[in-house]
């Protein structure tokens, strides 16, 4: 009787179990929660699986449903709970090796670059993973002392502030500091803080930890890139470290916990899918070169590079689509709460355009017209709500002379010219 009875409860809780799971797929795919998504990148195979998600947890709920109505156990039944256990198993295991070796701590060995940490406020901050010339993943050579013996400029954002130039002295921060310094004629120092991937939301998250932990900055200077920081950060969503890579999830913990897509299973087997295509050559990001810099304008080719061309219509449609899906109000929200955060110290906004707006080879190459879709607009929607900010685009109206070959970052070319404009401004605005 008494195995009978727990018999009954197991099959009880695999019911509540898969009709959680139920509730949180219909409330992430058709509730209102999460009005633009989790994914940019793939999200048509996203919404394919939880389709396939949703079939297969109907599915399995009528099969427990029959088996009470039966009074007896069924052999599918059986099998649904042990594989339902196996998963849960299996989710504690990636978890416990997840926050122990891959993840969190100071120097995780395994994974991906990026590690995150709790900061002083209980918000969740990511950065690379450390290495001899920083502890917080910096790209700097030296680790950046607390306090400054010179006004110093804390500059956030992310890879076109964390730098894609050949040497860090060539990144737009580091020639504006240096162009800021000769129109003054006194040293100025830099802090440069830019993290590949992150948007205004997590720059904010950083520097309320940076101040926390006692460094100094006299202003501070966040790079703005239309390409892809509008939809960085969604609205109803957090930005997580999984496997060494930073992830969307739900800001809600019962969707975290009970959508089998928000697993760190599903997010581990994106990352494989990841390593493999890199491992493979399918679809590997650039990578940037280390050397001298290279300050002469590349030889163009006769046409853009077809994986150029096929990076920059996949970023249209993945980071703006049709319908413009962004998140201007979100960018908003952060920039006030950048600003608040700052105190009484200067906050300058950087504005990089999406190469589409200014490689009109490129653009001509994919088929669009100068401003189409949402980078005509986001670019004007910035100038309304900040003329006060700093735009680079002019700088860089040459076109692709001022990117790298192969991607949408700025060449070393790129980077000192974007560098001037900034150094430029700031030695206007700030008046020192």
């Amino acid at each position: 009787m008494l195995h009978r009875g727990s018999n009954v409860i197991v099959r009880a809780l695999a019911v509540a179990l898969f009709a959680a799971v139920l509730v949180a797929v219909l409330v992430q795919e058709f509730g209102s929660g999460l009005p633009l998504g989790l994914f940019n990148d793939g999200r048509e195979t996203y919404e394919m699986l939880s389709r396939v998600t949703l079939g297969l947890v109907v599915a399995a709920l009528g099969v427990l449903g029959a088996e009470f109505a039966m009074s007896r156990e069924l052999r599918v039944g059986a099998w649904l709970r042990g594989g339902l256990a196996a998963a849960l198993f299996l989710e504690g295991i990636l978890f416990a090796i997840d926050v122990t070796l891959v993840s969190r701590g100071t120097n995780p060995p395994l994974g991906g670059p990026y590690r995150e940490f709790q900061s002083e406020v209980g918000e969740w901050v990511f950065v690379k993973k450390p290495h001899a010339g920083s502890p917080l993943g910096f790209r700097s050579a030296a680790p950046y002392s607390k306090v400054s013996e010179t006004p110093r400029l804390l500059f956030l954002g992310d890879s076109y502030t964390e730098g894609s130039a050949r040497h860090p002295s060539c990144n737009y921060p580091e020639v504006a500091v240096a162009t800021l310094a000769e129109r003054t004629g006194a040293p100025v120092a830099v802090l440069n803080a830019g993290v590949a991937g992150y948007g205004p939301r997590d720059a904010v998250h950083l520097l309320r930890h940076l101040l926390a932990e006692g460094y100094e900055a006299d202003a501070i200077i966040f790079g703005l890139f239309l390409e892809n920081d509008f939809t960085d950060n969604l609205p109803g969503t957090t930005r997580r470290v999984v496997a060494g890579i930073n992830f969307r999830f739900p800001d809600s913990a019962f969707l975290r916990a009970f959508h089998p897509l928000n697993s760190r299973s599903f997010r581990y087997a994106l990352f494989i899918e990841r390593a493999s295509q890199i491992s493979f050559g399918g679809g590997a990001p650039a990578r940037r070169a280390d050397g001298p810099c290279v300050l002469t304008p590349p030889e163009q080719p006769a046409e853009p590079p077809p994986g150029l061309a096929l990076l920059a219509r996949r970023r249209l449609e993945s980071n703006y689509g049709t319908e413009a899906r962004t998140a201007t109000g979100e960018v908003g929200l952060a920039l006030d709460e950048l600003r608040q955060v700052a105190g009484d110290r200067p906050v300058f906004l950087v504005v990089f355009p999406d190469r589409l707006l200014v490689d009109d080879r490129l653009r001509q190459a994919i088929g669009i017209q100068h401003g189409v879709y949402a980078t005509g607009r986001l670019d004007a929607w910035v100038g309304d709500a900040w003329p006060e900010a700093i735009r680079v685009a002019p700088a860089l109206a040459a076109g692709a002379e001022n990117y790298r070959l192969e991607d949408t970052h700025l060449s070393d070319l790129g980077n000192l010219r974007a560098g001037r404009i900034v150094g430029e401004a700031l030695a206007q605005k700030l008046g020192w």
